[in-house]
């Protein structure tokens, strides 16, 4: 096992070691997070194991298979070169993988038999928005721009770009939405021009195009899915202790 001594890089006399880059991690304020996320892959390998969840070797092998595919290492020769290069070897490639396979597994033994209840009672926050959204610096430019297209009669992407600003289509879930703009939105109809609304970004000008009410299709049940394995995540993370001399307080 590495001492806090040992030295990692070196670069002609300089040289640094487990013990300085921790450190240097640390006054970044780089290290607690690092932390909280090695903890985070820790729990979810345990709690997987105490589930009786397991990876059978097939599967391992397919999702290896399907990684080499995405990078292009189409040798074993390519995949031990990788390897090498990462300074990991074939078990190390094994377990990251398994510890992948294990955490989808446990979150859809976790989370799967809550989906439906969690659709019907969020329909709402789950609708489907496309929009055309132009931020503008200042209130009175976005009032102007408003002013042309609705007295006008103008596009708002053809308006925002005489100004020089760019009008971002977005598709979008309705709980996306922060604050200002959920409440702006709530009520709009398809067609309708909302604004200007006050946001971190600037003054928001949004013309809705379409409205979706919420399908509980595979795309939807992964989004549930997600949300509930990260609020389960958050919350157990909130009960760990922290050494906190060695790295500063956790973020």
């Amino acid at each position: 096992m590495s001492s806090p001594a040992t030295v990692i890089a070196s670069l002609a006399e300089t040289r640094l070691t487990l013990a300085g880059l921790l450190r240097w991690l640390r006054l970044q304020d780089r290290l607690a997070p690092l932390v909280r996320e090695a903890l985070a892959a820790l729990l979810v390998r345990e709690e997987a194991r105490r589930a009786g969840l397991s990876v059978t070797a097939e599967e391992l092998q397919a999702a290896a298979d399907d990684f080499r595919r995405r990078l292009g290492l189409d040798s074993a020769e390519a995949t031990h070169a990788w390897l090498a290069s990462r300074g990991l070897s074939v078990d190390d490639f094994e377990a990251g993988l398994e510890d992948g396979l294990l955490a989808a597994r446990l979150k859809q033994h976790l989370t799967g038999p809550r989906v439906e209840e969690h659709f019907s009672a969020h329909r709402a926050g789950l609708e489907q928005l496309r929009v055309s959204v132009v931020f503008a610096g200042r209130d009175d430019l976005a009032r102007e721009l408003l002013s042309q297209v609705r007295d006008e009669g103008r596009d708002l992407a053809d308006v925002a770009r005489e100004h020089g600003l760019p009008a971002d289509r977005r598709r979008l879930v309705f709980e996306e939405l922060g604050g200002s703009l959920a409440s702006a939105l709530a009520a709009a109809a398809p067609g309708e021009l909302v604004g200007p609304v006050e946001t971190p970004e600037g003054f928001a000008l949004v013309a809705v195009e379409e409205r979706r009410p919420a399908e509980p299709g595979p795309a939807t049940r992964q989004r549930i899915q997600d949300k509930l394995f990260v609020t389960w995540l958050t919350a157990r993370l909130a009960e760990a202790t922290f050494e906190t001399s060695h790295f500063g307080t956790p973020g």
